[in-house]
């Protein structure tokens, strides 16, 4: 009790020191409790991210390799296919067999016609040839169009089996969203998921059908490009999707180009699509790997893994083992969307471990070199107090306790202060990170090399942030301010408690 009032009484004698004390230890408290809380918070969600969106690898055929390339010709539609190896069923299970890799997404996309009334595009605005010129034209070689044509090009679109569909890339990274009933599930026959666009023009909700056929016209030039091969498939609408952003369009955008215009659908409607190409004598040739009707490999496939910071193991496991021929395929890491998300709260963990190297270095290091003036000052109270008697422990404990005792104050002060900071600091970081309001978090374009709709996450989501102080982060505080102050105090005394008592009572 005498040491805690001793140390008491000096406080409120100094009470300048006291003050600068306290505002030093405040400010080291509120750098320390804000930094740490920013930095925990900003480091939860890039863990979220990472997660959810850079979520494994890509393991895709090189189809550019000439190697593998062979010219076919279908009624003059003729060109180069690949014909090289692909990913094939017994591969999707070796690889899943891996530890830490939980699952996968094969990436399919086929061209279909459809009774739905499209999005108009490029087709809708082209207007065919003259009949009575037509024939002429196209002898003579030049490009021509005829209404059949046209007529089939504006309803052609894209559809996108799906094992299940919550896994596809577009729903995953958020660029679309089920807005009325559900996704494409596992197990699923004859179902779709179409846009909201879609719905509304052509009056369709969950439960109703619709129409896809496999149309001569869409592969080959063909005199009767209305011809259907195979047997037309209905479909039956499970759910409706939300696009997250809005696609531009040009003079140069085709029906089949816009994400509006996309159709969902299970792996079934895929392979009785293939059943109808190979009806329609369509020459598949490897590059589909259709055996019998059914397919029986893939270009591409995502595998999703259980903690994203073991990719790059992962990936070196998979490359490397033997029983695996990877034979002119690669794999990569697409973490595109995960960069784009990520990157404001990279921003936020930068701030903070600023604010808290200000807070821990900075201000530490000026509280240890005013403790040590001040000490030097006290030669000759320490002086007194070791010829009265008192021990170098005894005198230590004292103005130990002064320090702690302001540090305590300075540590309620900064509890009380930091949260209407940190909800100010939160509120400005959020503004400043968060993305422009007219600029659009996504991108449609088309694939060059696989005329495919390629939505890629070009900016962050909202940046939202947790307004108060974390217990840890005080906690925190309580014993970096504590430690710091002890420290500071324990060099401080030590370095004049070890001189001569004839130097200390000069």
């Amino acid at each position: 009790m005498k040491t805690l009032k001793r140390a008491t009484l000096y406080l409120i004698r100094k009470k300048g020191r006291t003050v600068l004390l306290t505002v030093l230890l405040l400010l080291m408290s509120c750098c320390v409790m804000i930094g740490f809380s920013f930095k925990k918070n900003s480091e939860q969600e890039a863990d979220r991210l990472r997660k959810s969106l850079a979520t494994g690898f890509v393991m895709e055929v090189n189809s550019e390799n000439e190697l593998y390339h062979e010219r076919v010709d279908n009624h003059g539609a003729g060109g180069i296919i690949y014909v090289g190896p692909l990913i094939t069923d017994e591969m999707i299970e070796k690889v899943l067999s891996v530890d830490g890799v939980k699952d996968y997404v094969v990436h399919l996309s086929d061209l279909v016609w459809t009774d739905l009334e499209l999005r108009p595009g490029a087709w809708a605005a082209h207007e065919p040839d003259d009949p009575e010129t037509y024939e002429e034209n196209k002898k003579m070689g030049y490009f021509t169009m005829s209404e059949d044509e046209v007529t089939l090009y504006k309803s052609e679109t894209v559809i996108w089996p799906c094992r299940n569909g919550a896994m596809h890339k577009n729903f995953r990274t958020g660029a679309l969203e089920i807005a009325e009933g559900r996704n494409i599930e596992e197990g699923d026959h004859n179902k779709a998921v179409i846009s909201e666009w879609m719905a509304e023009r052509n009056h369709v909700s969950v439960g109703d059908t619709f129409t896809i056929e496999t149309r001569e016209g869409i592969y080959q030039p063909s005199e009767d490009p209305m011809k259907t091969w195979g047997e037309p498939v209905t479909l039956e609408v499970v759910g409706v999707f939300h696009m997250n952003f809005s696609q531009p369009a040009s003079e140069y955008t085709y029906e089949s180009d816009f994400v509006e215009n996309m159709i969902y659908t299970d792996l079934d409607t895929h392979v009785k699509y293939k059943e109808n190409l190979k009806s329609g004598g369509f020459s598949l040739g490897e590059e589909f790997g259709i055996e019998n009707g059914v397919s029986n490999g893939y270009s591409t496939v995502e595998f999703m893994v259980t903690d994203p910071g073991e990719l790059d193991s992962l990936i070196e496991q998979v490359e490397n083992w033997d029983e695996l021929d990877l034979e002119n395929i690669e794999i990569a890491v697409d973490s595109t969307a995960y960069q784009a998300s990520v990157k404001p709260y990279q921003q936020i963990r930068i701030f903070s471990l600023i604010l808290l190297t200000v807070g821990v270095c900075g201000i530490g290091f000026i509280l240890y070199m005013i403790l040590k003036l001040w000490m030097q000052g006290r030669k000759h109270e320490v002086g007194i107090l070791f010829s009265l008697g008192r021990g170098k422990t005894e005198v230590f404990a004292q103005m130990l306790t002064e320090c702690l005792l302001v540090s305590a104050v300075a540590l309620l002060l900064a509890f009380g202060l930091s949260m209407p900071m940190i909800d100010r600091c939160a509120d400005a970081m959020e503004r400043m990170t968060s993305p422009k309001a007219d600029a659009e978090a996504y991108t449609a374009t088309t694939s060059s090399k696989t005329l495919d709709i390629e939505i890629k996450k070009t900016s962050s989501d909202e940046v939202v942030l947790e307004h108060g102080v974390s217990g840890a982060a005080v906690l925190f505080a309580v014993i970096f301010v504590c430690g710091i102050s002890a420290i500071s105090m324990l060099i401080s005394f030590a370095g004049v408690s070890s001189l001569e008592p004839k130097k200390l009572l000069m």
